[in-house]
């Protein structure tokens, strides 16, 4: 742990252990010594400041961050706060402090024994995620990066979104090229490097939804022509090929289309 970590530590939080590394900064697992000793999830980034300060993009997804947590959706990860950790002449680093879960939809799902995950399961999972989406998108947020990875599963089952935000901003000329760590759940148009919208996040949970009865990727691109390859060579109906309990999705599906429709988002259906 650096200089700057200690220093942090030793005025309100107590690292436990480094749970994940990105491009732009560390995850540590923590106690909250000012909040009852509550276990919370420190994300440190890296923000490139410009000779006029810190960039505008920023300071405006901050301010999103913090709107969004007035709302305290419960399908949406809470931010707790935001600090300064250290600034000079070409960067700033700040520690984003949001509520610890313990494990990811990825986590969830290797633990999960055979036959898999239970059709109802599925259903309310589902349910969660999309009141969690409607709700990003309600207030003009889009997630650009869903992926099991970054869907959080409590130890009672409630879904949380996370990793929306801060970094969103940061990665969005990375987002549209191979050097992202995954481009299994990107639409098409991200892919081409296209306009888009709210739609791409649609296509994200379509292969998630896909996955959770798979219990691996739908597609597993390795560059974005090789990605948009394993798109477009599907045929029609192949869901009904690639997953091994069609008869089970079938329900499962009814009841997600019916929720797509309540709430306006059936493109990319």
């Amino acid at each position: 742990m650096d200089k700057d970590s200690t220093n942090l530590a030793d005025q309100q939080y107590e690292y436990v252990a480094e749970i994940g590394e990105g491009a732009y900064g560390k995850v540590f697992k923590a106690r909250d010594l000012k909040n009852g000793g509550r276990f919370v999830a420190l994300k440190r980034v890296r923000v490139q400041t410009s000779e006029e300060g810190m960039p505008v993009s920023t300071i405006r997804e901050v301010a999103v961050l913090r709107h969004l947590e007035t709302f305290e959706h419960p399908n949406v990860v809470r931010l707790f706060d935001v600090c300064t950790v250290s600034r000079t002449d070409r960067e700033t680093k700040l520690t984003l402090v949001f509520e610890h879960v313990d494990q990811d939809l990825t986590t969830y799902l290797d633990k999960v024994p055979e036959p898999g995950v239970p059709t109802e399961t599925i259903k309310d999972m589902m349910l969660q995620l999309f009141r969690g989406l409607d709700f990003l998108h309600s207030h003009r947020v889009v997630h650009r990066d869903l992926k099991p990875q970054n869907i959080l599963v409590t130890s009672n089952g409630q879904i949380k979104l996370a990793d929306f935000g801060l970094a969103r901003i940061y990665s969005f000329q990375m987002a549209l090229t191979s050097v992202v760590v995954t481009l299994w759940y990107r639409a098409p148009e991200v892919l081409l490097q296209s306009s888009y919208a709210t739609a791409v996040d649609l296509w994200s949970v379509g292969c998630i939804f896909a996955e959770m009865f798979r219990r691996k990727p739908l597609f597993r691109g390795n560059s974005d022509v090789d990605q948009l390859g394993k798109i477009f060579e599907l045929p029609p109906g192949f869901l009904s090929l690639a997953l091994p309990v069609p008869v089970l999705m079938l329900p499962c599906s009814c009841s997600v289309m019916r929720l797509l429709k309540e709430m306006g988002l059936t493109k990319h259906i």
